[in-house]
């Protein structure tokens, strides 16, 4: 399969858990950079749009002049029935094509924090094989609404919404970060946390780094995502 990610930060996203996943299954992988003003790419062209996560505010769509444009591309890819993952920022997007709200959430999340899945999500094929509650990384400060027509199924003590898929079109959101290695959390932590203030449910940098030491390595929880999603969206 030919996986495209829609990038909305300038990073090196070469050595993700989904890059480890594609290489492993024999798919191939494109970025399109965003951020950098690079086009959109031609739906004709891939098999999977992964709309990944990313700095700005989804809904800031004045100061994001590329965004308008990713959102129309989204929804014509959910139109085509074109097999869509969203994570994080990327699964705001989707959600407000969806019919769904992006706004601000109560409390920053951002850390090492568990995700417990609702009872949807215990018997989605999404989350088969994946245990009732899970330690994954979030770093997000706005959240989304339902959106119509889609299942809830998963959330945290900090964000109801963790999850969802639609019951129509080939589409899944994710609001945690199974894509992120220990690696690129550390580098996180250790480069870019200035404004990591510490808070109920946000981590500062130091504390970020101290907790990963014991965390387990995270691929196992994308490689079982992914798998799952190949298996339901197919191509």
């Amino acid at each position: 399969m030919k996986l495209h990610l829609l990038e909305h930060d300038d990073f090196d996203f070469s050595k993700t858990n989904i890059s480890f996943w594609a290489a492993e299954n024999g798919h191939t992988i494109e970025h399109t950079f965003l951020c950098n003003g690079q086009s959109l790419p031609d739906l004709d062209n891939l098999d999977w749009l992964l709309v990944m996560g990313g700095s700005p505010h989804a809904y800031d769509d004045e100061s994001n002049p590329w965004l308008p444009g990713e959102k129309a591309l989204v929804a014509e890819a959910l139109e085509r029935g074109v097999p869509t993952l969203g994570i994080c920022f990327g699964a705001q997007v989707i959600a407000e094509v969806l019919g769904g709200d992006i706004f601000k959430a109560e409390y920053r999340e951002l850390g090492w924090h568990e995700v417990e899945l609702t009872p949807e999500g215990r018997d989605s094929p999404v989350f088969e094989g994946i245990p009732e509650s899970f330690l994954t990384f979030h770093w997000h400060e706005d959240r989304f609404s339902m959106p119509p027509g889609c299942v809830r199924l998963a959330r945290s003590e900090a964000t109801p919404n963790q999850a969802f898929m639609s019951r129509e079109k080939p589409v899944v959101g994710f609001q945690f970060h199974p894509e992120y290695t220990l690696e690129m959390v550390n580098t996180f932590a250790r480069d870019y946390s200035d404004d990591w203030t510490p808070d109920t449910y946000a981590r500062s940098g130091d504390q970020v780094l101290e907790r990963t030491k014991s965390v387990p390595r995270t691929y196992w929880l994308l490689e079982k995502l992914l798998t799952n999603l190949a298996r339901i969206l197919g191509k």
